[in-house]
């Protein structure tokens, strides 16, 4: 009898005029939003090879202490699920052809098919699941011939989750295949494996929202009730909770805003410069009373003329080499003291910036969609978990690699050239190279099963709320 059941759903659901605008739909806005995003991805990726290969003109012509640190900084190429998901880290921000238009409108990607499209189909398919059949007098017939409720209950819920997923399944196939046959787009197995995940991932939430439509339509005495009262949840879940709680964090973990945190630390470096200053104005004054026209003569010549005078002259050699080691050991506790307060305001707005974002986070986690979110972006890459990932082998490879070859090269450089300065040109060549790798699908899963688990918990309470509601369910 469930076999039957099932089948009655789902053959019940495909006659529907719903599932062929919801299968045309899906596969239309999928289709249209792999076609756009692979060719964005396209885009931003020749323009982040040309961000790299004019970086690398400017190391091997240009390169000097004063701009090196900056200009090995690593740069995270475009996210392989680009062509899927649009990141929400911003990367390549300096897109040639940046639209402002797209702040005003919601981004189409396949988070947005499935959280927005696919979600209120869901809603759609259930809504009238129970209380269409009461209505029309079905359900009454069916309980009457003693066919138990929980197969009813189990048969609705497999035959038609079975249909709803038929349109997602059909626009993701389709979806792949394009992303396969795409010479720019190259995925390996762990990519693959990684899409088959947000798949199952978006399945879930699929199904959710299905069990919610069918929770309401056990709890409503009719369908124009369970449709106005799934579409209230259905906005409290994806537009109201998800939007209202960052507000909320900000109100319970207040911190500066920007241009007060930037402004008392321009009002610090400022301070510092002037210290700073005034130190190395004494440092020089001391010099020209202890060496006299020697230490004048220096101060008027050119690097060049200092650059051979060195060459003979040991006396003044000996004279250059102490002023430069003395003003870059130039220091006072007033300057300590300001550093000091400089970290301090970057690590008190820093660590405040994120209690609020995870307090913010966790808020939001009392929906469905939120959790979603989180999911399919720390699976594929394309969060603020691989931002963190970014940030710690970005940090690696500055500490570990780049901040030893620096010190190297300007050691090295003072050895050859006593009129070494930290605009000097240096030769790179040997510069270490960042090279970006994807975290381990083992710890991109640490972090989204939490998220998981919280969606398969709301589809159990929902499937709970549905089978007690059933049970109580008085089909006269």
């Amino acid at each position: 009898m469930l076999k039957t059941i099932i089948i009655r759903e789902f053959l019940n659901n495909l006659l529907n005029l719903r599932f062929m605008i919801g299968l045309v739909l899906c596969v239309i806005v999928t289709v249209a939003c792999v076609v756009i995003l692979s060719n964005d991805y396209k885009h931003e990726l020749a323009e982040y090879n040309l961000r790299v290969n004019r970086r690398d003109n400017i190391l091997d012509n240009y390169a000097s202490r004063s701009n090196l640190w900056n200009m090995l900084l690593p740069i995270k190429p475009p996210s392989r699920f680009r062509p899927l998901i649009i990141s929400t880290q911003g990367e390549n921000s300096e897109s040639f052809d940046y639209n402002s238009l797209s702040v005003l409108f919601p981004t189409l990607d396949f988070l947005f098919i499935v959280t927005i499209v696919l979600s209120l189909l869901a809603v759609l398919f259930s809504y009238d699941a129970v209380t269409g059949e009461r209505q029309s007098g079905t359900l009454k017939l069916v309980v009457a011939n003693s066919v138990s409720r929980v197969k009813i209950l189990f048969g609705k819920l497999i035959g038609g989750a079975a249909s709803l997923l038929i349109p997602f399944i059909l626009s993701l196939l389709v979806g792949a295949f394009y992303i396969s046959i795409n010479p720019h787009i190259e995925w390996d197995g762990s990519a693959w494996l990684e899409f088959l995940l947000l798949t199952a991932a978006s399945m879930t939430f699929i199904v959710l929202f299905y069990l919610l439509g069918l929770m309401v339509s056990t709890l409503s005495r009719n369908s124009s009730t369970s449709i106005l009262t799934c579409l209230f949840i259905w906005i409290l879940f994806i537009l109201v909770i998800p939007n209202m709680c960052p507000y909320v964090s900000a109100q319970i973990c207040r911190i500066p805003s920007i241009k007060e945190k930037e402004r008392k630390r321009a009002e610090y470096e400022r301070e510092g410069i002037a210290l700073i200053g005034q130190y190395r104005n004494e440092i020089k004054k001391k010099y020209r009373t202890r060496y006299g026209k020697s230490f004048l003569d220096y101060e008027s010549m050119d690097p060049e003329a200092i650059k051979q005078r060195v060459a003979s002259d040991f006396n003044f050699k000996s004279m250059v080499d102490a002023f430069r080691k003395e003003l870059e050991e130039t220091n006072s506790p007033s300057v300590d003291d300001l550093r000091s307060k400089i970290r301090k305001l970057e690590d008190d707005f820093k660590t405040k910036a994120r209690v609020q974002t995870k307090l913010a986070k966790n808020l939001t986690c009392i929906s469905p969609y939120a959790n979603y979110l989180y999911l399919a972006m720390d699976l594929t890459g394309t969060g603020l978990h691989s931002s963190k990932h970014f940030g710690r082998i970005g940090g690696q490879y500055m500490g570990g690699q780049v901040s030893p070859y620096m010190s190297q090269k300007e050691k090295d450089a003072k050895k050859n050239d006593p009129t070494y300065t930290s605009d000097t040109i240096l030769n790179v060549d040997d510069r270490p190279r960042f090279v970006f790798k994807e975290e381990p699908l083992k710890g991109k899963l640490y972090a989204a099963l939490p998220y998981w688990g919280i969606l398969g918990l709301f589809n159990v309470l929902f499937f709970v709320a549905a089978f007690a509601g059933f049970m109580r369910y008085d089909v006269r």
